[in-house]
């Protein structure tokens, strides 16, 4: 079936943080969110400040020894929470430049609890389409070779990687990775926008200055379906706001390293 015409149900602004100016998160956090609260209002949007701040998460990628995966495209991400009630969720993201091409992926799986369509925003304002399937579950999942992996989503049978490939985490390397929910806003109404910031450090704890962090807000879609379906609709008042947020942001070039790798990009390219 072509899933290529399949609508965009978020979207999420991203930049990239100058970790100079984080190695004491709370402070540098508090400090963040006074210059957004000002950004918002100057834009006249509103901010509800968010009441459970922070959450924490072992985040490693996986793939081939060659990165064959990474090489077309997807990305296979592991989530191991701090909260054992939690468990763990296994994620498998492709990401383009062209919305069609990443609808079109095959990302789905037997066990789906969740599929998504974002547009990623980057700086200055480039869009990238990412569709992605996530899992989760109570236990460790088997993901030792690429037929365990093809077991989880069918779809990867198609970039003819023969099965008996092994997977296994790249270069080693597992994030302790921190979340600070910052507030969420509006622009004139709906939808709520959240905002968060996001540290990884070694997975010994968060000491000293994070490897790499970024601050993000995002967007879903409303519902306006005659059965509940999302149908892409996003208000102009709240894109224009966003937009104009996301601009405002990268003149303070104190807090952004505008040139700076995303997190999967750091693993994957930069290790």
């Amino acid at each position: 079936m072509d899933n290529s015409n399949c609508p965009v149900t978020s979207r999420e602004y991203k930049l990239m943080l100058n970790v100079d100016r984080f190695r004491d998160i709370g402070q540098a956090s508090r400090e963040f969110f006074g210059l957004l609260d000002f950004l918002v209002g100057k834009e006249g949007g509103s901010v509800e400040k968010d009441k459970d701040p922070e959450e924490s998460r072992h985040t490693s990628y996986l793939d081939t020894p060659e990165l064959a995966l990474h090489q077309q495209g997807f990305a296979l991400r592991l989530r191991e929470e701090s909260d054992e009630a939690e468990g763990f969720q296994v994620n498998l993201k492709y990401r383009d430049p062209d919305r069609y091409i990443s609808a079109a992926q095959d990302v789905s799986s037997p066990q789906a609890d969740k599929t998504k369509f974002e547009e990623d925003i980057l700086p200055p304002f480039t869009s990238r389409f990412s569709h992605s399937t996530s899992i989760d579950s109570n236990t460790l999942p088997e993901l030792g070779s690429m037929r365990k992996a093809m077991d989880l989503f069918p779809g990867l049978a198609d970039l003819d990687i023969d099965g008996d490939t092994a997977v296994k985490t790249v270069n080693d390397f597992k994030a302790l990775e921190i979340v600070r929910k910052l507030c969420k806003l509006e622009f004139g109404g709906p939808p709520t926008i959240k905002a968060s910031l996001s540290f990884w450090y070694l997975p010994e704890g968060a000491k000293g200055w994070p490897l790499v962090g970024e601050f993000s807000f995002d967007y879903d879609a409303l519902d306006n379906g005659a059965n509940g379906e999302t149908l892409e609709s996003y208000p102009c008042e709240a894109a224009r706001g966003a937009g104009r947020l996301f601009n405002a942001l990268q003149n303070q070039k104190g807090w952004f390293d505008l040139d700076g790798t995303t997190k999967t990009a750091f693993v994957l390219e930069v290790l």
